[in-house]
């Protein structure tokens, strides 16, 4: 007997919350295998250099090949795939799912996290222009966005079991006028 799987991509900028918002939506929607890409990038060595802030620069190809090679060997009935580098890379069949959060959690986190300046500026223009859900887009049939928060691992489980929801966008553009002014940023 064929199992019909279920493959949600969680993606979005980083510090959106998708690692955690992917941990819960495995336990509550259960029979469920997360796959982190960055641990598979990691534990592959699936990079062929570091940028000069010490980025990894992905082979994507290689990436994808590795994502498949595990989706194909889970035997459980719901595939959750995270990264933020998804959004580059379809994988058919799959349902992709972008994280959007507000443009000042984002920089607290990413702040916390030790990020440098630069690096928190691009991340933040990133999330007010809709980079993920732009280029999830381009590479995925079936995509939905989400605020993070508490909400959203249940919303997710349920479209992972079979909810209809409505396809939407999340528009933050907004909120980077104000940023930049704030900030002094100049273009």
């Amino acid at each position: 007997m064929i199992v019909q799987k279920t493959i949600l991509v969680i993606t979005g900028t980083p510090a959106t919350g998708k690692t955690t918002i992917a941990r819960k939506v495995a336990k509550l929607a259960g029979s469920t295998v997360v796959i982190r890409a960055n641990d598979l990038v990691r534990s592959k060595r699936l990079f062929s250099s570091l940028s000069k802030d010490g980025t990894m620069i992905v082979e994507m190809s290689r990436l994808k090949r590795e994502i498949l090679k595990a989706i194909r060997s889970s035997s459980d009935s719901i595939v959750v795939v995270e990264g933020h580098l998804l959004c580059d890379i379809g994988i058919d069949g799959a349902t992709a799912v972008v994280i959007r959060e507000h443009l000042r959690v984002l920089e607290r986190r990413m702040k916390r996290r030790g990020y440098a300046a630069a690096k928190i500026k691009k991340n933040l223009v990133s999330e007010a222009l809709d980079y993920c859900g732009v280029n999830a887009r381009r590479h995925y049939t079936s995509v939905f966005e989400f605020m993070g928060g508490e909400a959203a691992p249940r919303k997710i489980a349920a479209l992972a079991s079979g909810a209809r929801m409505k396809q939407n966008s999340i528009e933050l553009l907004g909120e980077l006028t104000g940023f930049t002014m704030r900030k002094g940023w100049n273009a």
